[in-house]
């Protein structure tokens, strides 16, 4: 009889908040298990192809250990309790961590991705500081392709009320990370993220390696009067967010 591997460690975003070296130290663990992707999306986006297609994710693994899926869509498409809820009626024993990182930062690195990765041919010619510097009425509103992808941006920025659900479903089994903090002391957050999934902790060498930057450079790529009303616009939700999950507030 094949036995099923069910994932108990949930990476639920954000989008360009880390996850990607997050999902990666954490499979450094013996214990610790990838899928076939690193992002399944099911309980967000494919639920329809059936529990078997997602178990099918994490066939042929060692049996009895921990499974880990990183999907950002599920934090980031939760604007209601829904996929929190699905979670953890899957695996009421599902521990969970967040990738949090400073709004602005995220905003810019989402808009280069939107440019230069996903190509959207209405951001061709356009600048992050233009880009950012839209009106949010306009974007509320959604009338044109660059305002709906400005309200996604917007929207994936401002984390309290996401993070509010998944406190309430979880309690302790949500686990909120700083970018920075992973960033300026890797060993010492891995242990955390270790004993939070319930494995003992490891230290690596390539837990030290710079392996992407979540600095100052998305910063500057807008300008001071940008950067003034976006901070305005996100910065009170931040500051709930932070003290909502026990995390330094830094800005």
């Amino acid at each position: 009889m094949t036995t099923t591997n069910r994932p108990d460690i949930f990476i639920v975003g954000t989008m360009k908040g880390g996850t990607t070296i997050l999902h990666e130290f954490l499979a450094h663990h013996p214990l610790i298990h990838s899928g076939r992707e690193k992002e399944i999306h099911y309980f967000s986006l494919y639920e329809s192809k059936g529990l078997d297609w997602y178990h099918g994710q994490f066939e042929g693994l060692p049996a009895g250990q921990h499974y880990m899926d990183a999907s950002p869509t599920y934090f980031d498409m939760t604007n209601a309790p829904v996929i929190p809820n699905k979670i953890n009626a899957y695996n009421p024993d599902a521990r969970v961590i967040m990738l949090s990182r400073h709004p602005i930062q995220r905003a810019v690195s989402h808009f280069n991705h939107l440019k230069k990765v996903n190509q959207i041919n209405a951001l061709d010619n356009v600048t992050a500081d233009e880009f950012l510097s839209r009106s949010t009425d306009l974007a509320m509103a959604g009338t044109s392709a660059a305002d709906i992808f400005l309200q996604h941006v917007l929207d994936f920025s401002c984390y309290y009320r996401k993070a509010l659900h998944y406190k309430r479903i979880f309690g302790d089994r949500f686990m909120v990370i700083d970018n920075a903090s992973l960033s300026r002391d890797p060993q010492q957050t891995m242990q955390r993220a270790f004993r939070h999934v319930g494995v003992d902790p490891i230290s690596s060498p390539a837990f030290g390696e710079r392996k992407y930057s979540h600095m100052s450079k998305d910063e500057a790529q807008i300008s001071a009067q940008t950067h003034a009303r976006l901070t305005a616009l996100f910065q009170p939700n931040y500051r709930a967010f932070c003290k909502l999950v026990g995390v330094d507030f830094e800005w």
